[in-house]
Protein backbone atom coordinates (compact mmCIF):
# COMPACT_ATOMS: atom_id res chain seq x y z
CA UNK A 1 0.00 0.00 0.00
CA UNK A 2 1.27 3.46 -0.69
CA UNK A 3 -1.14 5.19 1.37
CA UNK A 4 2.02 5.93 4.18
CA UNK A 5 4.47 6.68 1.38
CA UNK A 6 5.18 10.54 0.35
CA UNK A 7 4.93 12.09 -2.75
CA UNK A 8 7.72 10.53 -4.79
CA UNK A 9 8.40 8.64 -8.08
CA UNK A 10 7.25 4.80 -8.26
CA UNK A 11 11.02 3.90 -8.72
CA UNK A 12 11.84 5.35 -5.63
CA UNK A 13 8.57 3.72 -3.86
CA UNK A 14 9.68 0.81 -4.99
CA UNK A 15 13.08 0.78 -3.80
CA UNK A 16 12.11 1.68 0.14
CA UNK A 17 9.92 -1.47 -0.18
CA UNK A 18 12.47 -4.02 -1.18
CA UNK A 19 14.31 -2.54 1.75
CA UNK A 20 12.04 -2.48 3.97
CA UNK A 21 11.29 -6.20 3.15
CA UNK A 22 13.50 -8.66 6.00
CA UNK A 23 13.14 -11.60 3.52
CA UNK A 24 15.40 -9.52 1.23
CA UNK A 25 18.24 -8.81 3.67
CA UNK A 26 20.47 -11.58 2.84
CA UNK A 27 21.01 -9.80 -0.84
CA UNK A 28 20.05 -6.43 -0.39
CA UNK A 29 20.00 -4.23 2.87
CA UNK A 30 20.59 -1.24 4.49
CA UNK A 31 24.35 -0.25 5.26
CA UNK A 32 25.02 -0.42 8.88
CA UNK A 33 24.12 3.15 9.78
CA UNK A 34 20.85 3.23 8.06
CA UNK A 35 22.20 5.60 4.94
CA UNK A 36 22.78 4.05 2.32
CA UNK A 37 21.44 0.35 0.80
CA UNK A 38 23.84 -2.63 -0.32
CA UNK A 39 23.65 -5.26 -2.78
CA UNK A 40 25.39 -8.16 -1.32
CA UNK A 41 24.83 -10.87 -3.60
CA UNK A 42 24.55 -9.36 -7.34
CA UNK A 43 23.85 -12.53 -9.46
CA UNK A 44 21.01 -13.50 -6.75
CA UNK A 45 19.37 -9.77 -6.59
CA UNK A 46 19.14 -10.00 -10.49
CA UNK A 47 17.77 -13.45 -10.55
CA UNK A 48 15.59 -12.85 -8.01
CA UNK A 49 14.20 -9.45 -6.86
CA UNK A 50 14.51 -7.37 -9.82
CA UNK A 51 12.01 -9.46 -11.63
CA UNK A 52 10.00 -9.40 -8.38
CA UNK A 53 10.27 -5.58 -7.27
CA UNK A 54 11.36 -4.22 -10.79
CA UNK A 55 9.66 -5.80 -13.65
CA UNK A 56 12.94 -6.80 -15.40
CA UNK A 57 16.16 -8.53 -14.78
CA UNK A 58 18.74 -6.02 -15.88
CA UNK A 59 21.53 -5.17 -13.29
CA UNK A 60 23.17 -2.56 -15.33
CA UNK A 61 19.57 -0.77 -16.58
CA UNK A 62 18.92 -0.63 -12.35
CA UNK A 63 22.18 1.31 -11.89
CA UNK A 64 21.21 3.68 -14.78
CA UNK A 65 17.95 3.99 -13.28
CA UNK A 66 19.51 5.26 -9.71
CA UNK A 67 21.81 7.34 -11.75
CA UNK A 68 18.83 9.20 -13.10
CA UNK A 69 17.71 10.08 -9.52
CA UNK A 70 20.90 10.88 -8.40
CA UNK A 71 21.57 8.00 -6.46
CA UNK A 72 25.96 7.21 -6.59
CA UNK A 73 27.72 4.33 -6.05
CA UNK A 74 30.28 3.83 -3.29
CA UNK A 75 33.29 2.15 -1.93
CA UNK A 76 32.58 -0.01 1.31
CA UNK A 77 34.98 1.43 3.69
CA UNK A 78 35.07 -2.45 4.76
CA UNK A 79 34.74 -5.03 1.75
CA UNK A 80 35.20 -8.13 4.46
CA UNK A 81 31.82 -7.16 5.52
CA UNK A 82 29.67 -7.95 3.09
CA UNK A 83 32.30 -9.34 0.31
CA UNK A 84 34.16 -7.51 -1.97
CA UNK A 85 32.07 -7.52 -4.97
CA UNK A 86 29.20 -5.94 -3.30
CA UNK A 87 27.54 -2.64 -4.33
CA UNK A 88 26.47 0.44 -2.26
CA UNK A 89 24.72 3.68 -3.35
CA UNK A 90 23.89 6.71 -1.33
CA UNK A 91 21.68 9.34 -2.10
CA UNK A 92 21.34 12.08 0.87
CA UNK A 93 17.54 11.86 1.31
CA UNK A 94 17.55 8.02 1.24
CA UNK A 95 17.71 6.96 4.24
CA UNK A 96 15.49 4.33 6.66
CA UNK A 97 14.59 6.24 9.32
CA UNK A 98 13.55 9.69 7.17
CA UNK A 99 10.41 8.31 4.93
CA UNK A 100 9.18 11.97 4.57
CA UNK A 101 12.38 12.56 2.79
CA UNK A 102 11.36 10.62 0.08
CA UNK A 103 9.75 12.86 -1.60
CA UNK A 104 12.67 15.33 -1.83
CA UNK A 105 14.30 12.74 -4.63
CA UNK A 106 13.20 13.47 -7.72
CA UNK A 107 14.39 12.41 -11.33
CA UNK A 108 17.04 14.84 -12.42
CA UNK A 109 16.15 17.14 -15.35
CA UNK A 110 18.24 17.51 -18.77
CA UNK A 111 19.63 20.83 -19.30
CA UNK A 112 17.51 22.57 -21.84
CA UNK A 113 18.84 24.28 -24.91
CA UNK A 114 18.35 27.46 -24.95
CA UNK A 115 16.38 29.30 -27.92
CA UNK A 116 15.63 32.65 -29.20
CA UNK A 117 12.92 34.32 -27.13
CA UNK A 118 10.03 34.72 -29.51
CA UNK A 119 8.59 38.53 -30.51
CA UNK A 120 12.52 39.53 -30.06
CA UNK A 121 12.20 41.08 -33.42
CA UNK A 122 15.82 39.60 -34.47
CA UNK A 123 15.18 39.26 -38.54
CA UNK A 124 16.19 40.31 -41.57
CA UNK A 125 13.72 43.39 -41.04
CA UNK A 126 15.00 44.26 -37.74
CA UNK A 127 19.09 43.40 -38.93
CA UNK A 128 18.47 46.19 -41.92
CA UNK A 129 17.38 48.73 -39.69
CA UNK A 130 19.97 47.89 -37.06
CA UNK A 131 23.15 48.26 -39.21
CA UNK A 132 24.22 49.81 -43.02
CA UNK A 133 24.24 47.71 -46.08
CA UNK A 134 26.94 44.96 -45.69
CA UNK A 135 27.14 45.23 -41.72
CA UNK A 136 25.46 42.79 -39.15
CA UNK A 137 24.95 45.84 -36.84
CA UNK A 138 24.67 44.89 -33.02
CA UNK A 139 21.39 42.75 -33.22
CA UNK A 140 23.36 40.76 -36.12
CA UNK A 141 26.00 40.28 -33.41
CA UNK A 142 23.95 38.77 -30.87
CA UNK A 143 21.97 36.82 -33.65
CA UNK A 144 25.36 35.06 -34.24
CA UNK A 145 26.76 34.70 -30.60
CA UNK A 146 22.88 32.72 -29.99
CA UNK A 147 23.53 30.79 -32.99
CA UNK A 148 27.15 30.15 -31.50
CA UNK A 149 25.95 29.12 -27.94
CA UNK A 150 23.28 26.61 -29.34
CA UNK A 151 25.47 24.71 -31.22
CA UNK A 152 27.72 24.57 -28.18
CA UNK A 153 24.78 23.33 -26.30
CA UNK A 154 24.33 20.64 -29.03
CA UNK A 155 27.90 19.46 -29.00
CA UNK A 156 27.45 19.16 -25.60
CA UNK A 157 24.52 17.87 -25.36
CA UNK A 158 25.85 14.55 -27.98
CA UNK A 159 28.85 14.49 -25.75
CA UNK A 160 26.75 13.93 -22.89
CA UNK A 161 24.42 11.17 -24.75
CA UNK A 162 28.21 9.36 -25.55
CA UNK A 163 29.12 9.64 -22.00
CA UNK A 164 26.13 7.92 -21.33
CA UNK A 165 26.67 5.33 -23.86
CA UNK A 166 30.10 4.41 -22.43
CA UNK A 167 28.27 4.52 -18.64
CA UNK A 168 26.18 1.72 -19.79
CA UNK A 169 28.34 -0.04 -22.08
CA UNK A 170 31.01 0.13 -18.92
CA UNK A 171 28.19 -1.10 -15.97
CA UNK A 172 27.59 -4.17 -19.13
CA UNK A 173 30.80 -4.86 -18.70
CA UNK A 174 31.73 -5.26 -14.91
CA UNK A 175 28.61 -6.75 -14.73
CA UNK A 176 29.70 -9.56 -17.09
CA UNK A 177 33.22 -9.75 -15.41
CA UNK A 178 31.56 -10.08 -11.97
CA UNK A 179 29.69 -13.18 -13.52
CA UNK A 180 33.22 -14.65 -14.85
CA UNK A 181 34.98 -14.52 -11.50
CA UNK A 182 32.06 -16.68 -9.79
CA UNK A 183 32.24 -19.00 -12.27
CA UNK A 184 36.49 -18.90 -12.14
CA UNK A 185 36.02 -19.39 -8.53
CA UNK A 186 33.40 -22.17 -8.95
CA UNK A 187 36.05 -23.83 -11.16
CA UNK A 188 38.49 -23.46 -8.56
CA UNK A 189 36.52 -25.36 -6.21
CA UNK A 190 35.67 -27.80 -8.71
CA UNK A 191 39.31 -28.49 -9.23
CA UNK A 192 39.99 -28.52 -5.22
CA UNK A 193 37.46 -31.22 -4.84
CA UNK A 194 39.20 -33.48 -7.80
CA UNK A 195 42.59 -32.66 -6.77
CA UNK A 196 41.33 -34.11 -3.55
CA UNK A 197 40.02 -37.17 -4.53
CA UNK A 198 43.20 -38.27 -6.76
CA UNK A 199 45.21 -37.81 -3.69
CA UNK A 200 42.85 -40.20 -1.65
CA UNK A 201 42.65 -42.48 -4.63
CA UNK A 202 46.62 -42.77 -4.72
CA UNK A 203 47.38 -43.07 -1.29
CA UNK A 204 44.18 -45.91 -1.39
CA UNK A 205 46.79 -47.61 -4.31
CA UNK A 206 49.85 -47.17 -2.15
CA UNK A 207 48.27 -48.87 0.41
CA UNK A 208 46.90 -51.55 -1.32
CA UNK A 209 50.74 -51.92 -3.30
CA UNK A 210 52.11 -52.49 0.12
CA UNK A 211 50.09 -55.34 1.22
CA UNK A 212 50.23 -57.03 -1.78
CA UNK A 213 54.22 -56.62 -1.19
CA UNK A 214 53.59 -58.21 1.97
CA UNK A 215 51.27 -61.10 0.77
CA UNK A 216 54.13 -62.15 -1.99
CA UNK A 217 56.87 -61.79 0.68
CA UNK A 218 54.67 -64.06 3.19
CA UNK A 219 54.09 -66.69 0.48
CA UNK A 220 57.69 -66.81 -0.91
CA UNK A 221 59.22 -67.50 2.70
CA UNK A 222 56.37 -70.14 3.12
CA UNK A 223 57.31 -72.27 0.16
CA UNK A 224 61.17 -71.16 1.47
CA UNK A 225 60.20 -72.96 4.63
CA UNK A 226 58.91 -76.16 2.85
Amino acid sequence: SDDNMPATSDFVKKLYKMLEDQSFSHVVSWGPNGDCFVVKDMNEFTKSILPRMFKHSNFASFVRQLNKYDFHKVKNTDDTQFGEHSWTFRHPDFHADRREALENIKRKVPAARKSAPSGSGIGPSTLGRSGSAGSPGPLGGELESLQTQTSTLASHTRLQQQVAALQSQNDTLRTQLCRSEDRVRGLERCYKDVLGEMVHFQRNLAQQDGLMQSLVQYFLRAEGGE
